[in-house]
C-alpha cells in the first residue's frame, strides 16, 4: 500500500499536508489533512510505515503529525492496522504536489524542435564561433516591443 504525504501549504514552523491513499485499482482518496512541524517532517523519500499499539511510526519514531480532525486520526490508524495485519507493507511517499499543468506529465514541454531564443550577448558569442561550430538551427534576432 502506498500513502502520499503531500506538502500543500508551508508555514513558518511547519507545513500543512494532505495524506492520500494511492490505489491504482479503485481511485486515490484523501484520507486526512495534517500539520507537520519541520522538525518532524521527513525528507522527500519513500519510508516504510509500521503500525504499533502506540501509533503510526517511521523507523521506530512517532510521526508527530497534528491531525485536523481527531476522528480522522483514529480512522486512518484503524485502517492502516488492518492493512498491516493482512501482511501488506505500507509505504509513505513524502512529496510536493504535481504542478497544475494540462497534460502533466505526459506532454513534453521542451521538444527537440522548440525554437531557441538568443539574446544580444549570445549572438555576439555566436559570431566568435567557427562556421562548423555554430548550431544548425536558424537564428533570428529577438523582437523588442
Amino acid at each position: 500500500m502506498l500513502l502520499k504525504l503531500i506538502k500543500t501549504r508551508p508555514m513558518i514552523s511547519g507545513t500543512h499536508c494532505e495524506v492520500w491513499e494511492i490505489n491504482p485499482l479503485l481511485e486515490d482518496r484523501l484520507m486526512a489533512e495534517v500539520f507537520v512541524l519541520y522538525e518532524h517532517l521527513p525528507s522527500e523519500l519513500f519510508y516504510p510505515l509500521t503500525i504499533t499499539l502506540h501509533g503510526i511510526r517511521i523507523r521506530g519514531q512517532e510521526l508527530g503529525w497534528q491531525w485536523d480532525e481527531p476522528e480522522a486520526e483514529q480512522e486512518v490508524y484503524e485502517y492502516l492496522k488492518e492493512i498491516q495485519l493482512s501482511g501488506e507493507e505500507i509505504y509513505l511517499d513524502v512529496c510536493v504536489p504535481e504542478p497544475d499543468l494540462p497534460g502533466y506529465p505526459y506532454i513534453d514541454r521542451h521538444p527537440d524542435d522548440y525554437p531557441i531564443v538568443l539574446t544580444d550577448e549570445m549572438i555576439v558569442l555566436m559570431d566568435d564561433l567557427d562556421e562548423d561550430e555554430r548550431p544548425e538551427e536558424p537564428m533570428s534576432e529577438p523582437e523588442y516591443v
